[in-house]
């Protein structure tokens, strides 16, 4: 199915084989004509999970790890049996953390929040290396890992194709007229996104007639909230991914504020740096102090704000942000991602 690890994996099979190592993918739900020329099979559930690898012969199986994804509560007894018994006929396993268990604040979680921190606990320590894009994750992965087991923080990358026209091109049609600063949001309603930090930015820019408003991507009629302000924002309704492409390469800067903080995770603002757009973010309990080095982290909303005037009154600042953001490539791509699971078992059998 279409969404945020489905697209991923896509994303990521696609970047092992260009490393010369292609991979036999394994879903439960979905298209497998997404994959082609790929191998993917559909319809392989969790309990069916480990006969899947050893039928296709498979030395190594890198999991995609959220919880929710092998059981509607996130606790899943058929994937640790699978687990044990893929790492008993000799399989490498790899896990990608993307989420390690929830927090005990709400009802359900105070129940199943233990269950879940028991099977992290029971997969990493069968594992031949864990990844996550979460510094804090990874320091809590640690704490359930066998001693000698690699953890690496790692991106995700964007989870989209770069757009293939030029930002003239795109200007163009779009309608943005020359000298027109173009600031945008992509995926306001993405978990976590501030919209109010946006809102105070938009409220330090009112009645600038020399910036133009862009939303576009998942929930992007959310924006506006404050209607009484007046309204002023293209809405880019159209999802395909050559539209989105095309409404990131217009922009001059991108806003992307968390609750938690710029992470490695976050495809939405990775999608805005593989373009090369000055990004402007923000820090939280989870933030990753390396991204600092590709985008403008602020801790506050009145400095978010500010650093969106300061970037929309000063070309030589953009010009110092993009150059910054230029450094995805290697860095934050889901390339880098593919070289470093390449390097840690891409090497020693099938995948």
């Amino acid at each position: 199915m279409p969404g945020g690890v489905s697209d991923h994996t896509l994303a990521l099979a696609r970047a092992l084989q260009a490393q010369g190592f292609p991979p036999a993918v394994l879903g439960q739900r979905g298209d497998a004509r997404r994959f082609a020329p790929l191998l993917c099979r559909t319809g392989v559930t969790v309990v069916e999970l480990d006969r899947a690898v050893l039928e296709l012969g498979l030395g190594t199986l890198l999991v995609q790890y959220v919880p929710f994804l092998f059981a509607r509560r996130g606790v899943s007894w058929a994937l640790c049996r699978a687990v044990s018994r893929l790492e008993r006929r000799g399989v490498r396993l790899g896990f990608i953390v993307h989420e390690p268990y929830v927090p005990f604040t709400r009802l359900p979680w105070l129940i199943t929040g233990w269950p879940m921190r028991w099977q992290l606990r029971y997969v990493v320590r069968r594992a031949a290396v864990v990844y996550t894009p979460v510094p804090r994750f990874a320091e809590i992965v640690r704490r359930y890992a066998r001693p000698r087991t690699p953890v690496r923080v790692v991106p995700v990358g964007s989870n989209l194709p770069l757009g293939k026209e030029t930002r003239a091109e795109a200007r163009r049609a779009l309608g943005l007229a020359d000298g027109t600063v173009a600031v945008g949001v992509f995926s306001p309603a993405a978990s976590g996104m501030r919209l109010d930090w946006v809102d105070r930015a938009r409220a330090a820019l009112a009645g600038r007639r020399d910036v133009a408003w862009i939303s576009f991507g998942f929930g992007c009629e959310r924006l506006p909230r404050d209607r009484a302000a007046g309204d002023g924002w293209l809405r880019v309704a159209d999802h395909a991914a050559g539209t989105v492409a095309r409404a990131m390469r217009a922009l001059d800067v991108a806003l992307a504020p968390y609750v938690d903080g710029l992470t490695l995770r976050r495809s939405s603002a990775m999608f805005a740096l593989a373009h090369g757009v000055p990004l402007v973010s923000s820090t939280g309990h989870l933030f990753d102090p390396q991204l600092s080095g590709l985008a403008a982290c602020e801790t506050t909303p009145d400095g978010f704000a500010a650093r969106v005037l300061q970037l929309i009154e000063d070309a030589a600042a953009r010009a110092a942000l993009a150059e910054r953001a230029g450094r995805y490539a290697a860095t934050a791509s889901v390339e880098a991602l593919a070289r470093t699971i390449v390097d840690d078992l891409g090497r020693g059998g099938d995948a």
